[in-house]
């Protein structure tokens, strides 16, 4: 739900975006609204992140009492725990969020621009669309990496080692993800996902099973 809010204040950035007067837009003006508008998202999505965080902590907390039928120590998701995840070097993306949200602001801007230059409204649409994908597919990456991140750590502050690998058992399942699907891992060598990876980790007590790594 929280991710689909995001997806339509992204759609009414654009259209105000496509909808301004392509004629009387200057380098300087586009500069500063992309700026604005990057901003406002980045706003928007990390409030999101701390929503979808908690809801991970919870869940993670109900997977560890159902396991263990103890009282679990809760994790805080503030806005600090947020912008630690968003801060630190993602090995899945390849990037730091915020970097990445200002090359692709910097790249909007640059191809904007020139749209207006040459007249073309056409490629200016065009750049407005490409951003718009490429900004839900980060944000979406992210909403993985803040749930996998958010579960992990509450795993780790409630002594669980180990955990096991769950695929979602349908046909977009890749062969890798399939070949790990049952198996556990200690909870600081597990491996990394792959973008867009759909499986989670639930946890396992240290009696049940040797880890595969």
């Amino acid at each position: 739900m929280l991710i689909a809010t995001l997806i339509t204040e992204l759609r009414k950035e654009i259209n105000r975006l496509d909808v301004m007067g392509f004629d009387e837009l200057s380098a300087a003006r586009i500069t500063t609204i992309t700026k604005n508008m990057i901003s406002r998202l980045l706003k928007s999505n990390k409030k999101a992140y701390i929503e979808i965080a908690k809801e991970a902590t919870e869940e993670a907390s109900e997977d560890i009492k159902e396991l263990t039928g103890i009282a679990v120590k809760p994790l805080k998701t503030d806005e600090a725990f947020i912008a630690a995840i968003l801060a630190a070097y993602n090995p899945t993306t390849g990037y730091v969020y915020e970097n990445e949200a200002d090359r692709k602001r910097a790249r909007l801007a640059e191809a904007l621009i020139a749209a207006v230059l040459v007249g073309l409204r056409a490629n200016y649409h065009k750049e407005l669309q490409k951003f718009a994908n490429l900004w839900h597919t980060q944000t979406k990456q992210y909403t993985i990496t803040v749930v996998d991140t958010t579960r992990i750590e509450t795993f780790r502050k409630n002594g669980i080692r180990r955990v096991r690998w769950e695929t979602q058992g349908d046909e977009k399942v890749c062969a890798e993800c399939g070949a790990r699907d049952g198996k556990i891992f200690d909870i600081d060598k597990l491996p990394e996902k792959h973008y867009g990876c759909r499986c989670w980790l639930m946890p396992v007590r240290e009696k049940d099973s040797k880890s595969e790594s």
